[in-house]
C-alpha cells in the first residue's frame, strides 16, 4: 500500500489550486448569448454598409451622398475590423454576409439612379443606424464581456455622428429625419391624416373619446342648416303662418244679427 506523504498532499492541494484560476479563465472566456448576438448582428451591419457604400460610388448620386459614403465604408469597415479581432479571441462565429433583409435593401438600391436613390440611401440608412444604435445599446446594458461591449462603446460615438450627419442630409432632400416616425405635431393629434412620408404599417388611429357625429334626416352636410335638439318639426306638423305673435290667438269676431 503507498505511503501518503505530508508532502504530497501539499503538492496536490497547490496543483488543484492552481487549475481553479485557469477553469475560472476559461469559464469567463465564453462570451454570453447577448454578447453573441450582438457580435454577428453588428458585423452584418458593417458588412450592409460597406456594401452599399461601394455601391454609391457607381451610382448617378448627389456628390454629398457619395462623400458620406466613403466615410461609412471607411469607418464601417474599421469597426468590423476590430469587431472580428474580438469575435476571433471569444470563438464566435460570424455570419459571412448582410440579413436577407438587408439584402433585399440593396437589391432595391441597385434598381433605382439619380434623386430617387439619394433619398433611398438616406431613409435606409437612417433606419439601419437607427437599428445599430439600439443593438450598442442593449449589448452595453445586458452584454457580459468586456472585450464584446468594448467594441460597442467604440462603435457608438461614430454611429452617432452618422445619424447626425444623415439627419442633416435628409432635411436637405425634404425627408423626414427620422425613418417612419410622425412629427410632434401629427403624435399629439390623433384625428391627422397619414402623410405619404410615412412608413407603411403606421397608420394614425382615431380618437377613440371622440363622440360619434350625426347627422338629422334631411339635415346633411352643406344644407345650411343646423336644428336644436328636440325641436326638429315632423312632417305634416308645421303650424299655418297666420303672422300673429305666438301665444295671442285672435278671438272669435261677434255673429252679426
Amino acid at each position: 500500500m503507498a505511503r501518503i506523504t505530508r508532502g504530497s498532499l501539499l503538492g496536490g492541494l497547490a496543483l488543484s489550486l492552481a487549475l481553479v484560476p485557469a477553469a475560472a479563465a476559461l469559464a469567463a472566456a465564453e462570451p454570453s448569448a447577448q454578447d453573441t448576438s450582438f457580435l454577428q448582428a453588428a458585423h452584418q451591419g458593417h458588412l450592409a454598409e460597406i456594401a452599399k457604400g461601394n455601391l454609391t460610388q457607381q451610382k448617378d448620386a448627389r456628390q454629398e451622398v457619395k462623400d458620406l459614403a466613403s466615410r461609412f465604408v471607411e469607418d464601417h469597415t474599421r469597426l468590423d475590423q476590430s469587431l472580428q479581432e474580438t469575435a476571433s479571441r471569444l470563438k464566435v462565429t460570424l455570419p459571412g454576409s448582410p440579413s436577407a433583409e438587408q439584402q433585399g435593401a440593396l437589391t432595391q438600391l441597385q434598381g433605382v439612379n439619380g434623386e430617387e436613390f439619394d433619398r433611398m440611401f438616406v431613409s435606409t440608412n437612417l433606419a439601419w443606424h437607427e437599428q445599430m444604435l439600439r443593438l450598442i445599446e442593449t449589448e452595453l446594458a445586458q452584454g457580459s464581456d468586456e472585450d464584446a461591449k468594448k467594441v460597442a462603446r467604440d462603435a457608438q460615438p461614430v454611429i452617432q455622428e452618422h445619424q447626425q450627419a444623415l439627419e442633416e442630409l435628409a432635411q436637405e432632400l425634404g425627408l423626414p429625419s427620422t425613418a417612419g416616425s410622425p412629427s410632434p405635431e401629427e403624435s399629439a393629434s390623433p384625428s391627422a391624416e397619414p402623410t405619404e412620408s410615412e412608413s407603411p404599417g403606421f397608420s394614425t388611429e382615431p380618437d377613440a373619446t371622440a363622440e360619434p357625429e350625426t347627422t338629422e334626416p334631411g339635415f346633411g352636410e352643406g344644407s345650411g342648416v343646423t336644428e336644436e335638439p328636440g325641436v326638429t318639426p315632423e312632417p305634416g306638423d308645421e303650424a299655418p303662418d297666420t303672422g300673429q305673435e305666438p301665444g295671442f290667438q285672435q278671438e272669435p269676431a261677434p255673429a252679426q244679427t
